[in-house]
């Protein structure tokens, strides 16, 4: 994935995030997305990618959309 096309999918994953109902779910989930967003480029950054799909699991309705787009960004 290029630089412009990871941007744009995480751009996406924040704004679909921040229009879900508030409350530690969603806080706990931005919290993951930007600890992807700071790792990436790190040898860590799979774990990150990781940790977003395991933690949105539960609200698959969420998730679903991105989740190949997603799973390009692992190594």
């Amino acid at each position: 994935m290029t630089e412009h096309g990871h941007q744009r999918l995480i751009g996406e994953l924040r704004a679909a995030l921040e229009k879900s109902p508030p409350g530690e779910r969603r806080e706990r989930l931005l919290a993951i997305l930007h600890k992807l967003e700071e790792s990436h480029g790190t040898e860590s950054f799979g774990d990150h990618v990781k940790a977003l799909i395991e933690e949105a699991e539960v609200d698959a309705s969420f998730i679903a959309p991105f989740m190949s787009r997603l799973s390009n960004l692992l190594p």
